[in-house]
């Protein structure tokens, strides 16, 4: 994947670029020594929040900043972002010609590299006769909306969480079974699909007060996770 990322930096004006998940991980960079990942991290945080905060992350196609010294470019696609620190005389005419063909084989590359760069959790290693899906609990940041979900008595998982439990059990669900093994706990539950959640919930089983006092499980804990 570095490889691809140097070819964009051969363009005239590139100083650098990085490939980063929606959640602001760094997944990939070639920028100068100057430049480490840490670095890239907040830059990347910090752009999540301004385009959630704008209401864009779902429309957005090319996000550029200028500055005094230079321009920050975000390509966003729907795996991930691409960020390229730039010159002021970039011809954005010639990057595009690369950029058409280089986010084509990234697209590529990260499909082929799941879970790992989706944010998604891995399949586990088979217990007994099956292999299960073990995923993290959450709750929702707001207590007011939480337990007005809570009342409804189901759990929620974002789109990008439900496909992939779509595509580990290869069939469609309405309703999920959550295990506690460590507590001896479980209980099923319909399932909201949340189109607009926040990528920090990707991967994870959002549950509200009531539920998650049933199962006696906290925020972080791993639960089983099976299609009812």
């Amino acid at each position: 994947m570095k490889d691809i990322l140097q070819h964009i930096n051969s363009v005239d004006g590139v100083l650098g670029s990085a490939l980063c998940s929606n959640n602001g991980e760094v997944i990939a960079h070639a920028f100068p020594p100057l430049i480490d990942a840490d670095s890239i991290k907040k830059v990347a945080s910090l752009t999540v929040e301004c385009l959630h905060g704008l209401q864009v992350s779902q429309t957005l196609e090319l996000l550029d900043w200028r500055y005094s010294n230079g321009r920050i470019l975000v390509k966003a696609f729907p795996e991930a972002m691409l960020y390229l620190l730039c010159s002021n005389n970039i011809n954005i005419q010639v990057l595009s010609i690369t950029l058409n063909l280089a986010v084509k084989k990234l697209k590529e590359k990260l499909i082929s590299d799941q879970p790992a760069a989706s944010g998604l959790p891995e399949a586990e290693e088979p217990v007994s006769d099956e292999s299960l899906l073990r995923m993290s609990i959450s709750h929702l940041a707001d207590k007011q909306a939480s337990a007005s979900f809570d009342s409804l008595g189901m759990v929620a998982v974002s789109q990008p969480t439900s496909h992939y439990i779509s595509d580990f059990y290869k069939t469609p669900f309405k309703k999920l079974t959550l295990t506690n093994v460590a507590a001896g706990t479980s209980g099923t539950f319909p399932v909201m699909v949340m189109k607009d959640m926040d990528m920090q919930y990707n991967g994870t089983v959002v549950v509200g007060p009531g539920i998650e006092k049933k199962l006696k499980v906290s925020e972080g804990d791993k639960v089983e996770v099976k299609i009812a």
